[in-house]
């Protein structure tokens, strides 16, 4: 095998030199990227730490809120009173809509005039 077809390379100073500031760029490059995949890593599992905390505290509050249901007694409200409370909410889901138009027509308008500037 040492004696089979060897083949040499030579490279001049200048090659050199840049390869070696090559490898060195590479180097510091992922050394940067190894430093912000940890970095990553940590604040992944400080949020995940924030998730489940939160996660326990709104099921205390869940628990909390089923307790004072039981515990406060429960409202009659007698059968006038619930038919205008129904009203109420279906006039207010018209109010909505009706918002809710006007709006599209505004923006509708905004994005003609801002078509017509281009032009």
């Amino acid at each position: 095998m040492k004696n089979e077809n060897l083949i040499h390379v030579k490279f001049g100073y200048d090659e050199t030199l840049q390869s070696k500031r090559d490898i060195l760029s590479l180097e510091m490059n992922l050394l940067r990227a190894l430093k912000t995949i940890k970095k990553y890593h940590l604040l992944r599992s400080e949020e995940l730490k924030t998730k489940l905390n939160l996660q326990r505290k709104i099921k205390e509050v869940i628990t909390n809120m089923r307790k004072l249901q039981t515990t406060l007694p429960k409202l009659k409200i007698p059968e006038i009173l619930k038919k205008d409370h129904e009203e109420n909410e279906k006039f207010d889901k018209t109010e909505e809509k009706k918002y809710d138009e006007s709006l599209e027509s505004q923006l509708q308008k905004i994005q003609d005039e801002l078509n017509n500037l281009q032009r």
